[in-house]
């Protein structure tokens, strides 16, 4: 799932007007998932020289960087942490967690029927077993072109809810720019061709 995508569904489920720490924990916690990837691909791809194509066909695949997305997308890891924050919910610093925890459990399991041959260990520490899905939100030789018009839709619908709960001009600015992002995602496929067409 894209990495907004992922924000704009915990947020969805998990946000609460007037609750803005609480809501600022549930974007942590969907952000957490893919943070080491852009990390990587800001220090291999663009600091080290190395560059994009490399980083994703190569270097993301190395035993050190596959330990990081372990690590992130670890769904024992954040039961564990839900847990935590749930057995001590009369404080505030564990409601915190419990929601960051939410949400990142959220997004790395919808993370799992939708990665193919680049599966997550989603159960590390306890097996380091991928699940290799036979469809992908973005590689064309798993459907990834139907998988991903269909994550632009989610996204889509979640802007939806969130335009209607969180009334606050500033939340409406930045949903606007993602409408007008989702709607070039779902666009381009179609236009691409005549745009690059001669």
């Amino acid at each position: 799932m894209n990495t907004q995508t992922h924000a704009l569904l915990a947020l969805a489920l998990f946000s609460k007007r007037e609750a803005p720490a609480r809501n600022w924990a549930v974007l942590a916690g969907a952000l957490v998932t893919d943070i080491f990837i852009y990390v990587g691909l800001v220090y291999y791809g663009l600091i080290t020289g190395d560059g994009i194509g490399a980083y994703f066909n190569t270097i993301y695949f190395q035993p050190h960087m596959q330990f990081w997305s372990a690590l992130s997308n670890a769904l024992p890891i954040f039961t564990a942490l839900a847990v935590i924050g749930y057995a001590f919910r009369q404080h505030k610093w564990a409601v915190l967690l419990l929601f960051f925890a939410l949400a990142a459990f959220t997004q790395s399991l919808i993370d799992l029927p939708v990665h193919a041959d680049d599966a997550h260990r989603h159960f590390w520490p306890i097996t380091d077993w991928r699940f290799y899905s036979p469809i992908s939100y973005w590689d064309p030789a798993h459907y990834g072109r139907i998988i991903g018009q269909i994550d632009n839709l989610l996204g889509l619908i979640c802007i939806a809810i969130l335009w209607r709960r969180h009334p606050a001009l500033r939340v409406k600015v930045v949903l606007s720019a993602l409408i007008v992002l989702y709607f070039l995602f779902v666009l381009l496929p179609f236009i691409a061709p005549f745009i690059f067409a001669g």
